[in-house]
């Protein structure tokens, strides 16, 4: 199910099996629309993890969040428009389980600060997925491609390596607690 994921008491994102998530950013705002008119809206966080970016509501109601899975995220595209903040679109497909049907095509909008830390740690994280994704899947994990994770090891030394902007509010996770 990718609108409303399971959060925690605290209202952060509950991590998946061998999921290690590498950063938190706030002043995101979210915009989604699917096949069927479903239109999900909202400001809050961004969530980054090996494997999907996971946003979070900061208003209470009926719409808490949205996963986007990064195994199966297509035609994601940073953007620098003239007027407004710079944004990050694309389209990902409805999963099974989901309401939304058809291609969802999102938008995350940057209102507070820069990218300069976001931007390479994200695209990084994506390269890896894609690696993973391209080699031949094992049997058991075929049914389910968004649940395999960037490995940890990789993970960790794409945040260590991250260039910190100053200008960027993203808050980098280095290491995991146990």
């Amino acid at each position: 199910r990718m609108e409303n994921p399971a959060l925690l008491p605290e209202r952060t994102p509950s991590p998946i099996h061998n999921e290690l998530f590498v950063l938190r950013r706030h002043g995101i705002n979210f915009t989604a629309k699917n096949g069927n008119n479903n239109k999900f809206e909202g400001k809050g966080y961004l969530y980054l993890s090996t494997l999907r970016i996971v946003f979070v509501n900061e208003r209470r109601g009926a719409f808490q969040g949205f996963d986007l899975p990064l195994a199966t995220m297509t035609r994601e595209s940073f953007n620098q428009p003239i007027f407004g903040a710079n944004n990050m679109t694309g389209v990902s497909p409805a999963l099974e389980g989901s309401s939304c049907q058809g291609d969802i095509k999102w938008c995350l909008s940057f209102k507070e600060g820069g990218v300069g830390t976001f931007l390479p740690v994200f695209f990084r994280l994506l390269a890896e997925m894609r690696s993973l994704m391209a080699q031949p899947p094992a049997q058991s994990l075929a049914q389910q491609p968004q649940r395999l994770p960037v490995p940890q090891s990789a993970a960790m030394s794409i945040v260590q390596a991250a260039y910190i902007d100053p200008n960027d509010p993203t808050r980098l996770y280095v290491s995991q607690s146990q």
